[in-house]
Order: structure tokens, then C-alpha cells, then sequence
């Protein structure tokens, strides 16, 4: 007798897929509603699938491995597409004054933050000093691919609110940012556990991280951006481009603009998130003097259905993560770490920073609570590991499980309601700010 129900993992996951797929076609509709956390839907519904009987085979980068190179790689990706996103997304250009707000939370808040992290994991956590500055790097930055509900919308969708731009351009600099002190960690790792701040300035590696790690990879990181996204926009825009045909490959070039300014910057050792991030902005400022200026809106459109993908995929797995029993595992002082960097460490740093800055108290606060962590912090954890041998590497792991835990449960409550607050007050109140 033939067998008519032959189910096995390759089709659990076709099933999976598709269903996740499919309920990002609600995307719209659940966004309406100020208290509906998508990416927490898609935590829960991965946890549900690891603990049912149709558990697909899990991933754990903790084991290292294939497995660790796939989660790195994987979150790469939805990382370097959603940057690309976001540099297309904001309509305000670029600028000392018009994006006052990001320079700050990037030069104050986000020093600041790391400073915190390193003090808490090594007080609190009794953690080696390069693995709390790795701690650091891996929290400090808002996550790109999760701030999705505290970002601008599609290019000249809607009047942008200084709370979405500041947290926008934020969320596309400082994942790039964030890497020099990915690199500290990996220097302090080298040294061994017992590796200190003295013994780094003694080595010589401080001058070596400062003039290589910190200068020439950001420098080439911006000045590959602006090239590739410059070079490539002369092109488009051109009478053969696609911008001045029929327009049907807007897909295609946002993905060769993000990939070639990822794959050259990382081939001269800059930072690839930064130069893809730094190209997708130099591709909207060019297309303003352009007569096509509506085309970013369909490479936009693109990348923000390739995110949405990739990012489903991702917090279907991180769900899975999280029913292993990273959760239950955790210390109460680790739980009491992520608290503390969700509700203290980042929204002290935060308001810190906008000292000065003429802003309403909603857009103050706004702007320094959601510091929302994810994607990019599995990538930065992924490579680090996959690059040098770091103490308590476990710890790490639940530490930063948990704060991204928080942080999608807690902010993804929380931001359409306040977002929309700020903007009801922004009309009601118009410069006031």
C-alpha cells in the first residue's frame, strides 16, 4: 500500500519557510497596531517549532564549527541588506546639523555605552577583560535589521520625525562603528586571560588598533562607500542605465551596489557595514539631482522585502536558541546584566548625549531608550569567536541571547506607541523641538 503522508525534514522546513514567508504579507496590517511586536511573534513561533515534535535539525553556534561560520555568515547577510535599506530610507541629506542627533549618540552615547558594558561584565559578571570589551563591542550598536519599527519608512513615504532619522542613521553607522572595538577584543584576546590594559599599551598593539583598526579601516570603510555608491549611480542614472529604461532591475542594483561595496571595502581591510551603509547614502544624494528621483523607492522596496526574509529565517532560529535553554541556564546575575544594559546603560547614555539638544522630552527619552539590539549583535558574537579564543565565550553567548530577548520583547511593545506619540506631538506642537 503506498504511503501518502511522507513527511520529513527537508519538507518541515519548505513548510516552515513558506508560512513565515507568507505571514510577512501581514506586515502591513499588524504594523497598524501599536502594540503587535512582529519579530517577537517569530521569536515565539521558533521557540513553539524547536520544542514540537517537527523540530527541524538546530543550528547552535556555540558549538563552533560549520555551524558557528553559518549563523556568522547568515547574519552578515540580512545585516549588510538591511544597511543598504536604511541608507536609502532617509529623505533628509546628510549633514553636520540635519543629523545632529546621530553624530551625538554616535560620538557620546555609544563610547559611553561600551564604557558601561566593560565595567558591568567585568564587575558584575566577573568576566575576563577581553571578553566584557567584546561584550561591549557586540551590544553597544542599534541593530538595523530590528529597529525596523522605530525607523523612517520607504524614501518620500512620509514627513520624517527626528526621533526615526536620529535612530535610522544611527542604526546604519554604528554597526560599521562598532567593529574597531570587535577588533580590541580580539587584540586583548591574543594576549591570553590574563590580558589587562597595561599589558596592551605594553605590547604595542594600542598603536597598532588606534592608527590600522580604528583610522584606516573606518577612513576606507567611508571612502569605498562613497566611491562604489557614487560610481555606480553615474551608471544607473545614466541614458543606458537602469533608471532611465524601464526601471525593472531596481532589485539587481541595490544587491551589486551592496555586495560590491561590501566585497571591495572588506578586500582593502576597511569596514564593509559601514562602506554599504556610506554608498546607499551617496546613491540618494546623487539621485537628487537627478530627474528619476522617485527610482530609489523600488531598490528600497527590494531590500526591504530581502531583509524581511532573511530577518524571518533569523528569529525563527533564535527562537529555536532560546528553547535549548539558553534562557533557563542564565544566572540571575546575568539577567540582571541584560536588565541593566536595556534599561539603564544605553538610555543613561543616551539622554547624556542629547544634553544641549533642543528636543521635546517624548523625542529625548524616544531617542534614548530604543538602542534595540539583535541581528548584527549574533554577527559580531559569530565572528569573534570564529576569529580568536575567548574565556567564558558561553556566558557571552546567554548574556547576549538575553539582552536581544529583552530588547524585542520590550522595545517591539513599546515603539509604535511611543513613535507615534512623538510624531502626534510633533503636529500638535510644530517647532517647538
Amino acid at each position: 500500500m503506498p504511503d501518502f503522508l511522507t513527511l520529513d525534514i527537508k519538507d518541515i522546513f519548505y513548510i516552515a519557510g513558506g508560512t513565515a514567508f507568507f505571514g510577512l504579507t501581514f506586515l502591513p496590517l499588524l504594523q497598524q497596531s501599536r502594540f503587535v511586536s512582529v519579530p517577537t511573534i517569530y521569536v515565539i513561533a521558533g521557540a513553539l517549532l524547536a520544542l514540537s515534535p517537527f523540530a527541524l535539525p538546530f543550528i547552535d553556534p556555540r558549538h563552533g564549527g560549520l555551524e558557528l561560520v553559518v549563523i556568522e555568515h547568515l547574519s552578515e547577510l540580512v545585516v549588510i541588506v538591511s544597511l543598504a535599506g536604511a541608507g536609502l530610507a532617509v529623505d533628509r541629506p546628510t549633514g553636520v546639523k540635519s543629523w545632529a542627533s546621530t553624530w551625538r549618540l554616535l560620538g557620546i552615547a555609544m563610547p559611553l555605552t561600551i564604557v558601561g558594558i566593560i565595567g558591568l561584565a567585568s564587575g558584575l559578571l566577573a568576566l575576563p577583560l577581553a571578553t566584557a570589551v567584546l561584550l561591549a563591542a557586540v551590544l553597544a550598536p542599534t541593530d538595523p535589521v530590528l529597529a525596523r519599527s522605530v525607523q523612517v519608512g520607504a524614501p518620500g513615504e512620509e514627513e520624517e520625525h527626528e526621533v526615526q532619522v536620529a535612530l535610522t542613521a544611527e542604526a546604519g553607522l554604528n554597526d560599521g562603528l562598532a567593529f574597531p572595538f570587535v577588533y580590541l577584543a580580539l587584540g586583548l584576546a591574543a594576549l591570553g586571560v590574563e590580558a589587562s590594559w597595561g599589558t596592551f599599551v605594553a605590547s604595542g598593539d594600542l598603536w597598532h588598533w588606534i592608527g590600522y583598526d580604528l583610522v584606516y579601516r573606518v577612513g576606507m570603510g567611508v571612502a569605498t562607500g562613497v566611491l562604489v555608491g557614487w560610481g555606480l549611480s553615474r551608471i544607473i542614472y545614466s541614458p543606458f542605465g537602469d533608471a532611465e529604461q524601464d526601471g525593472s532591475n531596481a532589485g539587481l542594483t541595490v544587491m551589486a551596489g551592496t555586495f560590491l561595496a561590501y566585497g571591495l571595502t572588506e578586500a582593502v581591510s576597511g569596514y564593509g557595514f559601514l562602506a554599504v551603509f556610506v554608498s546607499a547614502r551617496a546613491s540618494r544624494s546623487y539621485a537628487r539631482r537627478r530627474r528619476k528621483e522617485g527610482y530609489e523607492k523600488q531598490p528600497h522596496h527590494f531590500a526591504d522585502q530581502m531583509e524581511g526574509l532573511l530577518m524571518a529565517l533569523l528569529l525563527l532560529w533564535f527562537g529555536g536558541l532560546l528553547a535549548t535553554g539558553i534562557v533557563t541556564d542564565a544566572s540571575v546575575t546575568e539577567w540582571l546584566f541584560a536588565i541593566l544594559v536595556i534599561f539603564v546603560i544605553r538610555p543613561v547614555s543616551g539622554l547624556v548625549s542629547m544634553i544641549g539638544k533642543p528636543l521635546r522630552p517624548i523625542e529625548r527619552g524616544a531617542i534614548a531608550f530604543f538602542g534595540i539590539r539583535g541581528m548584527g549583535s549574533i554577527f559580531y558574537l559569530s565572528y569573534a569567536q570564529n576569529h580568536a579564543e575567548f574565556a567564558a565565550i558561553g556566558v557571552a553567548w546567554r548574556v547576549a541571547a538575553l539582552v536581544v530577548l529583552i530588547s524585542i520583547v520590550v522595545h517591539g511593545a513599546t515603539a509604535s506607541m511611543v513613535i507615534g506619540e512623538a510624531r502626534e506631538r510633533a503636529a500638535l506642537e510644530p517647532g517647538t523641538a
